[in-house]
């Protein structure tokens, strides 16, 4: 796990497993495939309760090599481009980015998890009820009822 910075970023700490099982191999026009997938067990803070909750993250890699866009846009849809430049490509940050892209926008524990019991101002007895009198004593304002006025002060200073 230390390898992957960018992820660790994103985790409830670095304790964690990242499994990977990868396969290159040229298809039958001689390109070159990389196959596999990566799994990853780790914990992520939860956005119900704050606490940190257990996420697994499978992702499938079907990549194929290409150097231009007009080989990517002739791609098959089931693989995803993978750019060749003069450089070698490094495969620690390639399986980053993967992994990071398969992680949960909005983590969250599987079994239900209220905040309401966290973060309530109110007593126990009210956590979840509306507080009915407010909303009967609330005063329900017009925006408009500013231009009745002038309009009403504006009639009381011609009638004079």
């Amino acid at each position: 796990m230390s390898c992957f910075s960018r992820l660790i970023d994103l985790l409830a700490g670095d304790q964690g497993e990242v499994k990977v099982a990868l396969r290159f191999y040229l298809d039958e026009f001689n390109h070159v495939i990389l196959e596999g997938c990566l799994d990853l067990e780790g914990k992520m803070i939860c956005q119900r309760c704050l606490d940190a909750a257990d996420i697994s993250v499978h992702v499938d890699i079907l990549l194929k090599a290409v150097r231009t866009y007009e080989q990517e846009k002739a791609l098959p849809a089931k693989y995803d481009p993978l750019f060749l430049q003069k450089e070698p490509i490094e495969l620690i940050p390639l399986l980053e980015d993967e992994l990071l892209l398969g992680l949960p926008l909005i983590p969250y524990h599987n079994s239900d998890c209220s905040s309401k019991e966290f973060w309530s101002t109110k007593s126990k007895d009210l956590v979840g009820q509306r507080d009915k009198e407010d909303v009967v004593n609330k005063e329900t304002t017009n925006p408009f009822s500013v231009l009745a006025k002038l309009k009403n002060d504006a009639k009381t200073i011609q009638e004079s």
